[in-house]
């Protein structure tokens, strides 16, 4: 098989031909199917590399025919890969090997068609070289670049969480400076707390009953330095008699059963003597196993108050011994007075009994009605005695009763048998001294009014007592008779009244003053201060 020869052809349609041929193969490469087209474009280059090879001249004597078959072969190569390339050199050599030479095709060479065709194969390979290394330094640099906008995305991320992470340690610096300020404030706060509290405090570790720390205070009450107290067992400063059942106290507490120490207790000063104190402590523990870490106590002075209660206790003690003892004294004294009280009266009655047994001897009226008002004095003494022997403390009663009982039995005595006689008394509590006067006051109005107000023995009495301003005491007596028939004035009549008499020395006694009126019967009024309490 034999190809034509082909004749000579210009620069310009070789130049024409050789970009319409990269245009197609730039285009076919673009398209989705590059790698088919590309297998098709080596076979037209190859058919392209002959008919351009036909163009030459055929006796040039260079190779200038091969070397228009290795652009289109570099194009191929870097476009469509290396597979098309060697497609396009098989042909491009198999073209121009014909054109070239001026022959007719053979299997068969010589030494020159070998040469020329060693040379267009080593032409080949060393483009093939090339661009084989020009892809692989391509695909090298895309690979570097997509590393490189990869490294440069995780740099950017990177960046950004350094940003962020740089501003949380910022606020973390900053939290924790500003937390360490305030823990040093506090610890400021606490050592001058602590150092400078009026009160002693003291920090043991909780098991072996070590004292870790001290303050002077607490020092002081011991007679110690701070210094001469650190790493000494706090129990040995606890008097011996009362350390056991402290220890048993705070074993609570070290346990748990417990939140608190709180006990008095007695301490072992420097010079040995004892001191009382009231002790407040409790176990700080760890948060996470509430194992005890550390056990603070306030220890506070109370010896002398201590000391103070302790006379305080012995001295009510006393006092209630005292006051028992008072209290059989005064039981005694009211028996006793009771016992007066009552021979007193019985004496009154004793000398009454004796009043009658003489009343009844004697004939003269005016020495049986002398004796009648006498028998009326010594009851209301008699009277007086026994009220005060019937009251709670022996010294008051009400004076209500007694008016009324009074005043009863001096009608009964009386040879007025037809008068009645009502007392309205305010309930008030009298003494000896205020109820033997108006007693006997009243003793002596009530039986002046029997004997001289009631010719025709009828007639009525009336007894009051009333509290009026100003503390004063107001004893009314009146009756409805005829009045004294004596025309003497009251001054001139206490010359020979002996009741006139009486009553008027009760009533300056008892600091008052009184009124009489005789106009439709007898009205007498005495004004006295009333009972002041003792």
């Amino acid at each position: 098989m034999t190809l034509p020869a082909q004749g000579p052809a210009s620069f310009a349609d070789r130049k024409r031909v050789l970009d319409r041929l990269t245009a197609w193969i730039d285009q076919g490469a673009a398209r989705p199917q590059g790698l088919a087209i590309g297998a098709w474009g080596g076979a037209l280059a190859a058919a392209l590399s002959i008919s351009l090879g036909s163009l030459l001249t055929a006796q040039a004597g260079g190779a200038e025919p091969l070397m228009a078959v290795f652009p289109i072969l570099l194009v191929t190569c870097l476009r469509l890969g290396a597979t098309a390339g060697w497609v396009c050199l098989l042909g491009g050599l198999i073209g121009a090997w014909y054109v070239y030479l001026g022959r007719q095709f053979s299997f068969v060479i010589n030494a020159q068609e070998a040469r020329a065709l060693i040379v267009a194969f080593a032409v080949g390979l060393l483009m093939m070289g090339v661009c084989f290394l020009l892809r692989s330094s391509q695909a090298r640099v895309q690979a570097s670049d997509a590393a490189s906008r990869t490294l440069a995305e995780d740099l950017a991320k990177r960046g950004e969480e350094l940003i962020g992470l740089n501003a949380s340690l910022t606020m973390a610096l900053e939290e924790r400076i500003r937390i360490e300020d305030a823990l040093t404030l506090s610890e400021a706060q606490f050592r001058a707390s602590f150092e400078n509290a009026a009160v002693g405090k003291v920090q043991t570790e909780p098991r072996s009953g070590r004292i870790v720390r001290v303050n002077a205070a607490f020092a002081a009450m011991l007679g110690y330095r701070p210094d001469e107290l650190v790493d000494r067992d706090g129990w040995e400063l606890t008097l011996d008699e009362d350390r056991e059942a402290d220890r048993d106290a705070y074993a609570l507490v070290l346990s748990g059963e417990q939140t608190a120490y709180i006990r008095e207790k007695r301490y072992v000063r420097r010079d040995g003597q004892p001191i009382w104190g009231r002790v407040s402590a409790t176990v700080a523990r760890s948060p996470k196993t509430g194992e005890p870490l550390l056990t603070v106590a306030v220890v506070e002075n109370i010896d002398t108050e201590h000391k103070a209660k302790i006379a305080l206790v012995e001295a009510k003690q006393d006092l209630e011994v005292s006051l028992a003892e008072r209290t059989d004294a005064l039981a005694q004294r009211d028996v006793l007075l009771r016992e007066v009280y009552h021979r007193v009266k019985n004496n009154l009655q004793i000398i009454d009994s004796f009043l009658v047994l003489q009343r009844a001897r004697l004939t003269d009226p005016e020495a049986r009605a002398a004796l009648s008002a006498l028998r009326s004095r010594v009851f209301a003494l008699g009277l007086v005695h026994h009220q005060l022997m019937g009251s709670s403390d022996l010294k008051t009663f009400d004076i209500a009763p007694f008016l009324s009982e009074l005043s009863r039995n001096i009608v009964q005595g009386g040879v007025a048998k037809d008068v009645t006689i009502s007392v309205h008394a305010t309930p008030l509590t009298v003494g000896l001294d205020f109820a033997i006067p108006l007693g006997l006051i009243m003793t002596e109005l009530v039986t002046n009014s029997l004997k001289h107000a009631f010719p025709s023995r009828s007639g009525a009495i009336e007894v009051c007592l009333e509290e009026a301003p100003g503390e004063m005491v107001i004893l009314t007596v009146s009756d409805d008779g005829v009045g004294e028939s004596d025309p003497l004035e009251p001054a001139e009549r206490s010359k020979t009244s002996l009741g006139t008499t009486i009553v008027e020395a009760l009533v300056k006694q008892l600091g008052g003053h009184m009124r009489v009126q005789r106009e439709y019967g007898s009205r007498t009024e005495i004004h006295v201060p009333g009972p002041r309490p003792e």
